[in-house]
C-alpha cells in the first residue's frame, strides 16, 4: 500500500529505515536514489510508529547527564533508566527547568517508585531533583568527583611549575610532562612512569601531599556503612585543610558541603557510568544521521539503540 504523503509503500519505508540503522543516511540516499531529506523523513516516520513510548512505570533509578550534540556547545539533557538502560527523555538545555519538565510529566505513582538519581555535581540537576523528587536520593557520580579532584591536583601542579619557573629551579624538569602521570592509577603506570613519579614526589612536598590526598579519597567508595564513610570523609577533609594547599582546600570544602549526595553512593552504589559509556553510540548516531536540528528525530535514533 502506497503511503499517501511519502509516495512509497510502508514496506519500502521500513526497509530504508532498517538500512539507516547501520549506514549513514547520505549513503542510503545515494544507494537508492533518494534525497537525504526524504530518507531521514521516512526513517523518522517509521521509528515514530515502531518504537514504543518510554516505559515510565516502575522506575527505580535514573541516570542524568548532559550531552553536546551540536557545535558551539549546544547541550541536551539525557535521562536513562538505570536498571534497563532505556533512554526515557532527551531535550535541549541543561538547566533546572529542562529536567523538571520530565519529572513533572511523571504521575505521582511513577515518581514514588524512584529511589535515586545519579548525576554530576551540576547544581541545576540537583535543584530539579530536590524539587521534583523530594523523596529520592541524589547520588553524585564518583567518577565526576574524581575528575574534579584531578583538576584540583592539576592546579597544584601548575602552581608548583610556575614557582619553579620563577626561581629557575631544576625541579621544573621533574614537573614538566607529569600531568597525566599524576592522575594514573598505580596499576596503569609503567615502571618508567612509576620511577619518574617517585622522583617528583620525593622532590616536591606540595605535590606529594596533594597526590597522597587523591589516593586516600579513592578509599571512600570502598565503605559499605554510611556512618563509617562519613567519618572517613570528615577526616579526609581535615587532612586536606591541614595541607594548606588552596586547590585541595576548595575542593574539600565543596565535597563536605555536598556530603549527603556524595555519601548516597554508599546506599545505592550507582554511577552515571552506563550513560557515559553510551556516549560512543550517540557519537556514531550523530555521524550517521542527518538533520541534527531535529532533536525529536535524534531522540528516536538514540532510543532505537536502547529499546530491546
Amino acid at each position: 500500500m502506497i503511503h499517501k504523503s511519502a509516495q512509497a509503500t510502508r514496506r519500502y519505508m521500513e526497509f530504508i529505515s532498517a538500512m539507516c540503522q547501520y549506514q549513514p543516511a547520505q549513503a542510503v540516499a545515494d544507494k537508492f536514489g533518494h534525497s537525504v531529506t526524504t530518507v531521514c523523513e521516512w526513517d523518522k516516520h517509521i521509528l515514530s510508529i515502531r518504537l514504543p513510548p518510554p516505559n515510565l512505570n516502575r522506575l527505580r533509578v535514573l541516570l542524568v547527564d548532559e550531552k553536546a550534540v551540536r557545535r558551539r556547545h549546544n547541550y541536551v539533557t539525557v535521562v536513562m533508566n538505570g536498571d534497563t538502560r532505556e533512554l526515557v527523555f532527551m531535550k535541549e538545555g541543561k538547566k533546572k527547568e529542562t529536567l523538571l519538565e520530565f519529572l513533572d510529566s511523571l504521575k505521582d505513582r511513577q515518581k514514588a517508585s524512584i529511589q535515586a538519581v545519579a548525576m554530576d555535581r551540576a547544581g541545576a540537576y540537583l535543584a530539579a531533583v530536590r524539587e521534583g523528587l523530594p523523596q529520592a536520593d541524589a547520588v553524585f557520580d564518583k567518577f565526576h568527583i574524581i575528575q574534579n579532584l584531578n583538576r584540583a591536583l592539576d592546579d597544584v601542579r601548575r602552581g608548583e611549575y610556575r614557582e619553579a619557573a620563577r626561581n629557575k629551579s631544576p625541579e621544573i624538569r621533574l614537573i614538566k610532562g607529569q600531568r597525566f602521570n599524576l592522575f594514573r592509577l598505580p596499576e596503569n603506570r609503567s615502571e618508567a612512569q612509576t620511577l619518574r613519579l617517585r622522583q617528583l614526589l620525593d622532590a616536591n612536598g606540595n605535590l606529594s601531599a596533594a597526590h597522597l590526598l587523591c589516593e586516600q579519597l579513592r578509599l571512600l567508595w570502598d565503605y559499605q556503612h554510611r556512618g563509617y564513610a562519613e567519618r572517613y570523609l570528615r577526616d579526609w577533609v581535615s587532612w586536606a585543610r591541614e595541607s594548606g594547599l588552596r586547590p585541595m582546600i576548595r575542593f574539600a570544602n565543596g565535597l563536605w558541603r555536598d556530603r549527603e549526595s556524595v555519601l548516597s553512593y554508599i546506599r545505592h552504589g550507582i554511577t552515571t557510568g552506563p550513560l557515559e559509556a553510551f556516549n560512543g553510540t550517540i557519537e556514531r548516531i550523530l555521524r550517521r544521521a542527518c538533520g541534527m536540528r531535529d532533536l525529536e528525530y535524534l531522540f528516536l535514533k538514540i532510543r532505537q539503540e536502547t529499546v530491546k
